[in-house]
């Protein structure tokens, strides 16, 4: 069994034994032009013009790489329709609500405000238009809720005074 040597670039490597590089050649780790050496040969020779090299099928080309494009026309979730418009700001209402009526339905709302404004920065319309709907529910509910207790304690107050 005769050993070979390999040549890529200014690395060699080997001895190794034949079946070695036939299967380096194989995963396409050895290109058609790097060198080859073994004993009886007068000189170092291309890999591609051996018989056992030329016995291998090339390997696939890998698949092409396209990194998408961030662009603000385009969405990242290509799949979805865009909508007519950005939906409103609920930021103001949210405040409003948190400061007079119903603490924890305002903060609530808030983070549906943030989300449905960052979802529609992302092109994600989806998901920015149901932030935006679950924060108006909550603006809403808060604010029933929050007239409802208002008028029950003004009541007990009145009866207490």
């Amino acid at each position: 069994m005769a050993n070979w040597y390999l040549q890529k670039g200014d690395q060699r490597i080997g001895p190794v034994p034949l079946e070695t590089l036939q299967g380096m050649a194989a995963s396409g780790q050895i290109a058609p032009s790097d060198l080859v050496w073994t004993d009886g040969m007068p000189a170092w020779q291309p890999a591609g013009s051996q018989i056992w090299f030329q016995a291998v099928p090339p390997p696939p080309p890998p698949p092409p790489f396209s990194s998408p494009s961030i662009q603000p026309s385009a969405p990242l979730f290509a799949s979805q329709q865009p909508y007519a418009s950005e939906p409103p700001s609920l930021l103001g209402w949210s405040i409003a609500v948190l400061v007079c009526c119903c603490p924890p339905g305002g903060i609530v709302a808030i983070v549906y405000a943030n989300k449905a404004k960052s979802e529609w920065a992302r092109g994600n319309y989806a998901a920015a238009q149901a932030a935006y709907n679950t924060g108006k529910n909550w603006l809403i509910g808060s604010v029933i809720v929050g007239v409802i207790l208002n008028a029950i304690v003004a009541m007990f107050r009145m009866n207490h005074l």
